[in-house]
């Protein structure tokens, strides 16, 4: 080759080169004026770090991340912004690679300029389900963080049981951008903990360190040295001086050396100006943290007018002139105007999509060449992965193996409990009234049931063992156990997510484990569910004591937002819980998680409920259904579901008399366990009296959940006794012309005893059934909520007109002591309700009503529920 032809290729690298640093200058000019836009015509928002961060933005979807804008694929780099008061830039980025695009969830132009206006789906904050290619809802800082650690943590799993040489069909990164104030947040803290002991070395962490917040510089609240913290959890720590630099080269170079090594996670510790090109005013400042910038069109006659430009001086801005004259000229304008992309920029990330898009389609037919390969071997394995990526996470025999083991549970059941009688069961001829009796099978006396959690336990061991996309773990401690006493572990079924190298010599310790160690870091548990949901192909769950879910509201709170059907298992509720005294016992938590939207709080009493809460759960997964879009269809119902259970024992002292079984009832949010009357309506054949329909409608109907509903039922045993012997008084004491208030073959008091595990699926029942349960509009029904677990004030008004609350926190004892001191045993329940009976019976309110004649007459005070008839 000639010294000349040399001198021309060379000649032509440096042109190419300095178009492409020209067209990367530009991409980053576009992006922060499209943000600025956004945030003007919102007149609300953040572009502090929209500006401070087009650089990494423009290399990560320029350069870095494999990503399909069309295609929900499963194997595309995962990207969490953590920092999600910075929406602006995640919403410019899916909008220049052309998300959605072609369909009704694209991020057009249009939805840009709705930014933070009500109704868009461009929100405040990223939303999961609310814009395409939002991959998790952050804000709340930390929470992005523990998400990204979730989705590592699904990517090393899945790869670890479905790859196989020359599949490598699980093998993405997840990339975050994280800030000062994500790391200040304890949530991330504990979850890079985690994240560093697993080893997790597909998770890549960009920290914007500006140095900056909105009160002021970092210093006056942050001085710790990030670099080391991280290097003691684990991770391998890159530090990039420059982040400021419009060269994605650097970027790739960081991201390079993240890959370099499998045994770490990475945090690439990135020095940025927050709000850089804004201008020596706002550069640097705290004021460039929120709030649009008073001198945008400043900004962009320098970024987008040729004049503006060459008055840089740089060389590379001269380039860019070029380039801005050329669009000029286009579209005839002398700068280029408000939420405008030039055509060279659009095109650039448009065909990094279309890449993507390709690379998507690669992977499927790699798929599909996996099936073809091994489904002679292993046509389970294969089966389980088909199923999974068309939305069917459960086997085919999920519902029998719950069947089978609800049949068993309720024969010993059915042979040890007693049955509790309404009356006696009297012949036609009979006159006397017979006395109060109950009946009870041999042994059952010293029958004891099992506690809730233990009942939990046994039906989530009976999923895990045949579903292996159940996957989870519990906030534990090796000093109080708390894991081995929820019981949610079954190492010989599910071994442990760890790397090998953590664990020498325990079985069953590989990422192809489906129990994961969580550690005592309960709200990084939570935040981490969130991610796994999010990756898909998982059924997430978590377990702790119920009180200390307190610790991750917040991510319960984001899962519900986000949709995410995740499995909460709170074990120890109430004051059951006994001798660990107030901080343990979760009286006001049941409140709280009621007062979430779109979560579903099961707190079953039986054993029959809490097989159903679990298929409520398990309704979401079972079903084929379309996974393949980028935002699965805003109307998709689906949601979290917590199911709360007891220490001690669970279940009813008698057998159920109201023919609904608990399965079916906890779908119904509430159902009749024990009406008031026994005999058959519509059967003559069976030669019991016929009562009349009046004697069918209840004096007092107890409503309770979880184990207060077993104490409902003793209490109505108490009332049904001393009714009788009030009524045999009534009988000796009466000899005037007033008519004794029942008649022979009927209790004096009719009691309704009603579980209601699941206020929200009751909430949605239609009217007629809400009606037919609890009788509302009969005003002359006493009803009573009887619920230890709750405080007083906290709703239970909806659906009665006295409640037997906890009124305090508990205290320390023995569960049964700390019952009766609180006065939350059957016969303390049994004489408030008693008392209310008779109170209400001495009231009347229309004027020339006749007085109190005993249980015949008094007038109730209860309101219409709204929406009755």
């Amino acid at each position: 080759m000639s010294t000349m032809q040399e001198a021309s290729d060379l000649s032509k690298l440096k042109e190419a080169a300095g178009d492409d640093a020209a067209l990367d200058t530009l991409s980053i000019y576009t992006i922060r004026l499209l943000a600025a836009d956004m945030v003007d015509k919102a007149s609300s928002g953040h572009l502090g770090t929209p500006f401070g961060c087009a650089p990494l933005a423009n290399a990560l979807w320029g350069k870095i991340m494999h990503f399909s804008p069309f295609q929900r694929w499963l194997n595309r780099d995962r990207f969490v912004l953590s920092v999600g008061h910075a929406s602006a830039l995640l919403y410019v980025m899916l909008h220049l690679t052309g998300n959605g695009l072609g369909g009704q969830y694209v991020v057009s132009m249009e939805r840009l300029k709705q930014f933070r206006q009500a109704g868009s789906s461009t929100p405040g904050h990223p939303e999961f389900r609310m814009t395409s290619g939002v991959e998790v809802t952050t804000g709340p800082l930390g929470q992005g963080f523990a998400n990204a650690v979730g989705m590592a943590i699904a990517e090393a799993h899945l790869a670890a049981r479905f790859n196989k040489e020359g599949f490598p069909l699980f093998d993405n990164y997840t990339y975050v951008l994280a800030g000062d104030g994500c790391l200040m947040e304890g949530v991330s803290q504990e979850a890079a903990s985690l994240a560093g002991h697993l080893k997790l070395s597909k998770l890549i962490v960009f920290y914007d360190d500006n140095k900056i917040t909105i009160d002021g510089g970092t210093n006056l609240a942050f001085s710790e040295d990030t670099a080391t913290i991280f290097a003691a959890k684990g991770w391998n720590v890159i530090q990039l001086p420059n982040g400021d630099s419009h060269d994605p080269r650097i970027f790739e170079k960081a991201v390079e050396e993240a890959k370099s090594q499998t045994e770490k996670p990475s945090i690439i510790v990135m020095r940025t100006t927050i709000g850089a090109g804004a201008g020596p005013n706002v550069e640097g400042k705290s004021k460039a943290h929120g709030g649009k910038f008073a001198n945008l069109e400043e900004i962009r006659a320098k970024y987008f007018s040729p004049d503006g430009l060459r008055k840089s001086g740089q060389a590379v801005d001269k380039k860019v002139a070029e380039m801005v004259e050329s669009e000029m000229a286009r579209i005839g304008e002398k700068v280029l105007p408000k939420f405008f992309v030039p055509s060279q920029v659009e095109r650039k990330f448009r065909q990094r999509g279309d890449e993507g898009d390709q690379m998507a389609c690669a992977w499927n037919r790699m798929v599909g060449k996996y099936c073809r390969t091994f489904r002679e071997s292993e046509p389970n394995l294969v089966q389980d992965l088909e199923d999974r990526m068309h939305g069917k996470y459960l086997s085919d025999n999920w519902r029998k193996d719950l069947d089978e083991y609800l049949r068993k549970e309720m024969k010993i059941l059915d042979a040890n409990l007693g049955t509790l009688l309404n009356h006696a069961e009297v012949r036609e001829e009979e006159v006397a009234p017979p006395p109060f009796k109950r009946l009870k099978s041999d042994g059952a006396l010293g029958f004891k049931q099992k506690a809730g959690r233990v009942y939990a336990s046994e039906v989530l061991k009976c999923l895990v063992q045949n579903n292996p996309a159940i996957m989870g773990g519990a906030a534990d401690a090796s000093v109080c156990q708390v894991a081995s006493s929820c019981g949610v572990h079954f190492p010989e079924l599910q071994g442990h997510f760890l790397p090998a190298s953590r664990a020498p010599g325990l079985a069953k310790a590989s990422y192809a484990g489906r129990y994961i160690h969580f550690g005592v870091r309960e709200h990084a548990m939570l935040a981490i569910l969130n991610g796994v949901c999010s990756y898909s192909l998982i059924i997430p769950y978590g377990c702790t004591f119920t009180v200390f879910f307190q610790y991750g509201l917040p991510a319960i709170r984001m899962a519900a937002i986000s949709k995410f059907p995740i499995f909460y298992i709170g074990t120890h509720d109430s004051i059951d819980v006994g001798e660990d005294g107030p901080t343990h016992q979760p009286v006001e938590v049941l409140p709280q998680l009621r007062a979430m939207p779109n979560l579903l709080v099961v707190r079953p009493a039986d054993v029959s409920e809490t097989v159903g809460a679990f298929e409520v759960l398990g309704d979401q997964y079972a079903n084929f259904r379309d996974i393949s879009q980028y935002v699965d269809p805003k109307p998709l119902a689906r949601r979290p579901v917590f199911l709360m259970t007891s220490r001690g024992e669970l279940g009813f002292p008698y057998k159920p008399n109201a023919g609904i079984s608990g399965r079916e009832g906890v779908k119904r949010g509430a159902y009749v366990v024990h009406d008031c009357f026994d005999v058959p309506m519509d059967d003559p054949a069976a030669g019991l009296v016929k009562l009349p329909t009046g004697a069918r409608v209840p004096d007092i109907i107890l409503i309770g959940s979880g184990q207060d509903v077993g104490l409902c039922m003793k209490a109505k045993e108490i009332l049904l006794k001393w009714s009788s012997s009030f009524y045999e008084q009534l009988h000796k004491s009466f000899d005037g012309p007033v008519p004794l208030p029942v008649s022979h073959n009927q209790p004096c008091l009719k009691i309704r005893i009603i579980s209601m595990p699941c206020w929200e699926l009751f909430d949605e029942q239609d009217q007629d059934y809400q009606e037919s349960v609890l009788l509302s509009n009969y005003t002359d029904v006493l009803s009573i909520y009887v619920e230890k677990a709750a405080t007083k004030n906290t709703g239970h008004d909806k659906y009665a007109q006295y409640s037997v609350l906890m009124p305090s926190f508990g205290l320390s004892g023995k569960g049964a002591d700390v019952e009766r001191k609180l006065e939350f045993t059957e016969d303390f329940v049994a004489s408030k309700v008693w008392a209310a009976w008779i109170d209400r019976g001495r009231h009347v309110q229309v004027a020339a009503d006749t007085g109190d004649r005993g249980f015949s007459t008094w007038v109730s005070r209860m309101a219409r529920r709204v929406g009755g008839n």
